[in-house]
């Protein structure tokens, strides 16, 4: 009998899968979620060029799915410019219940927090864990971004977090300009190799300008945690670098503080605190992620998913 593919699509929502490392006997897999504008590459390869989270806790034992939002990368089968938070959101409890159907530990980054948190409120017997590197907080304390200038067409918005301005284009799929990549993802970072920003860049695909909008605060619809009972006990790690103004030790604290609030058994992994200096937003493709790695490795075995 021939062996089955380890790449695959969730046929309601078309979700893209691929699947690393050996099957888990025990622990829980790894469902790694990207944050915008990337796909499940962003944690195979670092922008230098080097081998990338996923394939090296895969080499260790770790079973990972790696994964594409609906709508974008190798997603199938939707429309990117009708993508909302609620869709994504829709896409992985499908790939969680039905394709995965075991407990899991999710390994989030960026927008793909706020998409995280909803798997815990509604999936919470499929969610062992959740390590988040730089992930977004739920929508409860999202601020409303201030929109500079708006046609229906094209909007110039200024980012409550961090005082960035954005262009969201409704008729396309938006690609980060330079004010995101320079000012909010690399910013103050010591860490990241500012000649390779053509590389990181090439690596990056349209986000959903809907989406954009809801993370953004304009648009109503990034998800809100109103059910919070499946957080009781949940263990929470998040990680976050000391250069990102997108995820300031103010920010990450008031992230913990409302997940505690639910009852989860939450901690902020502050990088700095562990002699970790200068990394910003994009921590699995800076120069020290090896390093970093050893921090979620850790992390993991808190969470509940030891190398297998």
């Amino acid at each position: 009998m021939s062996e089955s593919a380890r790449v695959g699509w969730e046929k309601e929502s078309g979700t893209y899968y691929e699947i690393f490392g050996p099957s888990a006997h025990g622990a829980p897999p790894l469902l790694f979620i990207h944050g915008g504008g990337a796909t499940g590459a962003c944690w195979r390869a670092t922008a230098d060029g080097r081998v990338g989270w996923a394939d090296q806790l895969a080499e260790r034992g770790y079973e990972c799915w790696l994964t594409d939002w609906p709508g974008t990368g190798r997603s199938g089968n939707r429309n990117g410019l009708d993508i909302e938070y609620g869709d994504v959101v829709d896409g992985y409890r499908r790939l969680l219940r039905d394709v995965i159907g075991r407990p899991v530990v999710v390994i989030c980054h960026s927008m793909g927090g706020a998409v995280t948190w909803q798997l815990v409120q509604h999936e919470s017997d499929l969610v062992a864990g959740v390590v988040s590197v730089a992930g977004a907080y739920p929508a409860n304390v999202v601020a409303k971004s201030d929109v500079v200038s708006d046609d229906g067409d094209v909007a110039e918005i200024v980012f409550a977090d961090t005082g960035v301005q954005m262009t969201v284009d409704r008729r396309v799929m938006n690609l980060y300009g330079d004010g995101y990549i320079y000012q909010q993802g690399i910013a103050t970072s010591t860490r990241f190799p500012r000649d390779k920003v053509d590389e990181f860049r090439a690596a990056l695909v349209g986000l959903p300008p809907k989406m954009l909008l809801q993370r953004l605060g304009v648009l109503e619809g990034m998800p809100i945690v109103d059910q919070p009972a499946g957080f009781e006990g949940k263990r929470i790690r998040l990680i976050a670098g000391g250069e990102d103004p997108a995820h300031t030790r103010d920010i990450e604290d008031r992230t913990i503080g409302l997940l505690r609030g639910w009852g989860a058994d939450a901690e902020l992994i502050w990088l700095p605190e562990r002699g970790i200096e200068g990394n910003a937003h994009f921590l699995m493709s800076e120069e020290n992620s090896d390093e970093i790695l050893e921090v979620l490795v850790e992390q993991l075995d808190a969470v509940g998913a030891p190398v297998a």
